[in-house]
């Protein structure tokens, strides 16, 4: 009899378990992934545009008018501009490839107020390419990190789009100006990437996923585990843009179709 009901109180958990190990809900490719922190491999926007990768991360300082790329201040270098990492590069390959589609986040690191209107200003070159709802381009141009509150995000243009932790207390005209959520994945689970995932992380992480969702929302989790259990898991999960480091590796991964 005692086994019986343990059985029963375990059914939740292992039906939890067995729901979540199904196939990937879509087929994935590397335009699904994300070069976290892209200017700290060795040869920033070239691999991971190369590799296919369909979102690229940059962070920025505003420093004496121009946008410096540095994760810490103590890195900063003037050679290390978004205009020479970046925007050149990007008009240069969106000209030659017609069908790339591709979103550059830029992080905020410091102070929004002096930061966005040099983004206004140096992405110029690259604005034929804008992708925004009444223009269908092939470049996304999603802010993170230090981003103004939902009230001041709808002063800036239709093309700039903004990535948020939640979606908590906005409007639903600020929610038209949100692209993307990233959550810290370590505020939910402390899993390692290398064992199976337990039900409670599951139905903590599919909560924020369903929620972004169900609002019209793309997610991506930073901070994973940069395993290939953890890209599977995340695919899984039905988590739109995998988050990584590891470049040619998640570029593998995806091409071999390694989740199937």
């Amino acid at each position: 009899m005692f086994r019986f009901c343990l059985s029963i109180l375990a059914l939740p958990v292992l039906l939890a378990i067995t729901s979540f190990n199904m196939q990937a809900p879509r087929d994935y490719t590397v335009a699904d992934a994300h070069s976290h922190n892209d200017y700290k491999n060795s040869i920033p926007f070239y691999r991971a545009y190369n590799d296919g990768f369909g979102s690229i991360e940059a962070d920025v300082y505003a420093v004496n008018g121009r946008l410096l790329v540095a994760h810490e201040e103590s890195e900063i270098t003037p050679a290390r501009s978004l205009k020479a990492m970046y925007i050149n590069p990007l008009v240069t390959n969106l000209k030659k490839d017609k069908a790339r589609r591709l979103r550059l986040l830029i992080e905020i690191k410091k102070d929004y107020t002096i930061t966005l209107p040099l983004v206004l200003k140096e992405l110029r070159p690259l604005r034929k390419y804008f992708s925004y709802p009444s223009h269908p381009g092939k470049l996304t141009i999603t802010m993170t990190g230090a981003v103004p509150p939902g009230p001041v995000m709808l002063q800036y243009p239709g093309w700039l789009n903004f990535d948020v932790g939640h979606l908590k207390g906005y409007t639903t005209e600020q929610l038209k100006k949100i692209e993307l959520v990233s959550a810290d994945f370590w505020e939910y689970s402390k899993w390692n990437g290398r064992s199976e995932l337990k039900a409670p992380d599951v139905k903590r992480l599919k909560g924020i996923i369903d929620s972004a969702h169900a609002a019209g929302k793309k997610v991506r989790f930073y901070g994973t585990p940069d395993t290939p259990l953890c890209w599977k898991t995340m695919i899984e999960l039905n988590t739109d843009v995998i988050n990584t480091d590891h470049l040619d590796e998640l570029a593998e991964f995806l091409n071999r179709k390694a989740y199937r």
